[in-house]
């Protein structure tokens, strides 16, 4: 491989050139509240501090896992019971009546040698559990007094509190008690790092296509696999295991670091016998992992079957999608947020291609079972004792299952056939696709990659039962060649940042060093094809991370790349008046919203009309407003929402005291208005042209809290400023389109250096003018 020219590096933070000895010494507080003072594990701390509050308090995580603690017991002792201490001869025998107490017999006393093994691994993972489940009771305790005695927030409290507003709690008594005695305060993204330091780490190497999750299959193609067990495995290999590259949470080992140049081979080869050793374990206790998965499985999944058999048929993100569609520094909750909000247009879009075949075969199918169903129905209803007949109650019960699952097969008739729009709805709400996927979403191709990201559930199901056979053989034969190429990742993409530790360059999100100049950086980044993120990672994180934390501040490179991206969306609107309007990114992009369930279009427009009325009323003279009403008498606007009128005064509805958690808010509830939409500010009414979507429509200057006025929520309009902005951002893109420079951008030379070993992703050409909603226009 050839030598690479990025260095680990030290990240001096903005206070380390003002902060003196004086602000390092160790800070003692008052004797009530000296307790929190010097925290030396502050990643295992503030994670804690993040699960106590997403998990609603003390309670809740230990009831959960000591409940979790008598499930494992339950399925293994009911297990020993169904094995030994059941007689099946007496239990299938029809010439006589029989009763529970009749099949229950004196449990055998024979004892296998596979039955002792299997008992004796299960009882000292039980042991291993419960002795987690005790370190854990005692840790969170600790955390639940901080919370009560720093932070002054209850258990009862936490879910009326957004995690933003702990944050900004947690911010506070770093500056009072000084936790960490590296740094006087502690940024948003510094907390972040510690929560989600190997997070960041897994989301980069899965970024650069470093860890073996796709495979190419004979008469399949790629194939993904992804499974909690290799998940698991390669945490424990690359982060948290005995011999991991990091020497403890927060430091990677100094052999890992540029200073041990010669070692770096030697280290591969360490890693290297670290896999296969890890891998032959693997491989040794698969029986043991596969009896618990095949078990486990059963009596999770029996009793779904047999209430709702088309539960399996039903899809959810694959573990796949939860490592792609990521953000850099994006917390579990907000991460989630996201994935929740795509599954309904994700589902419509996959159930909008049918087989025709299959189809036809599904309503006859169903015809027949349904037929045969209806019949047995209407003869136990006339006479119950039709039940007793053998064989009656297994095929109506089958028969019902072959009706259920026939009639997920067919389509609904009064479907309308828009994939470009349903795809586009999907983008707006995960923030990333291949740019292979667009102008292509009517195609089986995309479908197919797209439901490697959205799989049946019975899917996620086999690939887990498969999990414990196939793991180590990826870990073998895979992941074992890679070992000198995570090394390098290692060496290459650690900076250490002070008061935080070693971090995941990539997790900086700056656009100067991980830029991709395909996506909208241009000359503002000096990245070369292996340093650039893939698929705009970078420059997609850091919108995202500052919509959701509006109070950070972003390296000076970064907040160029903001104010350049803003400053075009303002520009853009005074071109919206044009007869091409409709090829310019800002208008295509609202469009794309307009199919949206929530945060759509109209919603925006009408939140845009509202700013501008209040904007005219605080403009007006104070002896012309009403003194009802604290902003003035609302003027009747000159323009008119899209789709509904404004033809009465706007008036504000009293607040009232929300009801219901709001622990899994993204960013703060009372939204701070940093995202593209907000930045739009016009004075000139927007276009004549029929064709249009913005005729007769002012945009005003937005403010988050308009949202209120409209019966919506400034958490509804933060989502659908975040959605604006990533598909302007990918329509940017689309149009090859390179932001501005600033006049006081840094200029450097493009560094060498390549991915020798690892498959290169150049981006595909994308032709000017391109646009996900071409076909929507028909639609």
């Amino acid at each position: 491989m050839s030598r690479l020219e990025t260095e680990y590096q030290r990240l001096e933070t903005q206070e380390d050139d003002n902060v003196d000895e004086h602000d390092v010494m160790l800070h003692v507080p008052d004797s009530g509240r000296a307790r929190w003072n010097h925290i030396e594990n502050l990643d295992a701390f503030f994670s804690r501090i993040y699960l106590f509050h997403q998990n609603h308090g003390y309670l809740c995580m230990m009831l959960s896992q000591i409940l979790e603690l008598v499930q494992f017991l339950f399925i293994c002792l009911f297990s020993l019971f169904l094995l030994r201490c059941v007689d099946y001869a007496t239990l299938f025998d029809h010439e006589k009546k029989i009763s529970i107490p009749d099949v229950i017999k004196e449990c055998s006393t024979e004892r296998p040698p596979v039955l002792i093994t299997c008992l004796l691994v299960a009882g000292i993972f039980w042991l291993h559990r419960l002795t987690r489940v005790l370190y854990n009771a005692y840790q969170f305790w600790e955390i639940r007094a901080f919370y009560l005695s720093a932070l002054k927030v209850s258990s009862s409290e936490l879910a009326n509190l957004t995690w933003h507003d702990v944050l900004k709690r947690v911010q506070q008594v770093q500056k009072e008690q000084r936790m960490c005695i590296h740094k006087a305060d502690l940024t948003e993204l510094d907390i972040y790092h510690r929560i989600l330091r190997f997070k960041n780490y897994t989301i980069a190497m899965v970024n650069k296509s470093l860890l073996p999750l796709k495979h190419n299959l004979p008469f399949l193609g790629e194939v993904v696999f992804v499974t909690n067990g290799l998940k698991y495995n390669l945490e424990m290999i690359l982060f948290w295991g005995p011999w991991a590259p990091f020497k403890n949470y927060w430091e990677l080992k100094e052999d890992y670091k540029p200073a041990a140049k010669s070692k770096r081979e030697e280290l591969a080869k360490q890693l290297s016998r670290t896999i296969l050793w890890v891998g032959l374990a693997n491989l040794l206790l698969a029986p043991f992992i596969s009896l618990w998965q095949i078990l486990y499985s059963f009596f999770s999944y029996a009793e779904l079957i047999k209430r709702e058999p088309s539960a399996l048929g039903a899809r959810k993100w694959s573990l796949y999608a939860r490592l792609y569609l990521r953000h850099f520094n994006e917390l579990d909750h907000e991460f989630q947020a996201r994935l929740n909000r795509g599954y309904k247009p994700a589902s419509k879009y996959l159930n909008s291609f049918s087989s025709n075949i299959v189809t036809i075969f599904a309503q006859n199918v169903t015809f027949f079972a349904g037929s045969v169903l209806a019949v047995l129905i209407i003869l136990t209803v006339i006479d119950e004792d039709v039940l007793t007949v053998e064989h009656v109650l297994t095929t109506m019960t089958l028969l019902g299952v072959a009706v259920t699952v026939c009639r997920t097969l067919i389509p609904d008739e009064n479907l309308i056939w828009c994939p470009e729009v349903l795809l586009t709805s999907i983008l707006a709400q995960i923030h990333y696709i291949p740019d292979s996927w667009k102008r292509q979403a009517h195609t089986y191709k995309v479908r197919s990659e797209f439901s490697q990201l959205f799989q049946y559930k019975i899917m996620h199901v086999i690939e887990e039962l498969l999990s414990p056979i196939v793991t180590p053989f990826i870990l073998i034969f895979q992941l074992r060649p890679r070992a000198l190429d995570i090394v390098d990742f290692y060496r290459n993409f650690t900076v250490e940042v002070i008061g935080v530790g070693d971090v995941c360059s990539f997790a900086q999100m700056d656009v100067r060093n991980h830029g991709n100049p395909k996506w909208l950086t241009g000359p503002r980044t000096q990245a070369n094809q292996y340093r650039q993120a893939e698929d705009g990672k970078t420059e997609l994180s850091l919108m995202h991370f500052k919509m959701t934390n509006p109070h950070w501040q972003p390296p000076e490179e970064s907040k160029q790349f903001i104010g350049a991206l803003k400053e075009k969306a303002q520009q853009e609107v005074q071109l919206t008046n044009r007869v091409d309007a409709e090829n310019i990114a800002l208008v295509t992009s609202l469009q794309s919203l307009s199919s949206l369930d929530e945060g759509g279009l109209n919603s925006i427009l009408g939140n845009l009309a509202i700013q501008q009325t209040l904007q005219q009323q605080q403009q007006q003279p104070s002896e012309e407003r009403s003194p009802d009403s604290p902003l003035g008498a609302a003027t009747a606007p000159s323009y008119l929402p899209l789709q509904g009128a404004m033809t009465s005064p706007v008036k504000a509805p009293e607040q009232k005291k929300m009801k219901g958690s709001i622990s899994n808010t993204e960013g703060p509830f009372q939204g701070e208005g940093s995202g593209l939409l907000s930045s739009i500010h016009t004075t000139s009414p927007v276009m004549t042209s029929p064709s249009n979507p913005l005729e007769s429509i002012q945009l005003g200057a937005l403010a988050p809290d308009s949202a209120l006025l409209t019966g919506g929520t400034p958490r509804d309009f933060n989502t659908a400023d975040m959605n604006f902005s990533a598909l302007y951002m990918h329509r940017l893109h689309d149009n090859r389109v390179t932001l501005p420079e600033s006049e006081h951008e840094d200029q450097g030379d493009m560094p060498s250096g390549s991915w020798s070993t690892l498959p290169q992703h150049p981006l595909p050409v994308v032709q000017e003018q391109s646009s996900l909603m071409d076909t929507t226009q028909s639609v």
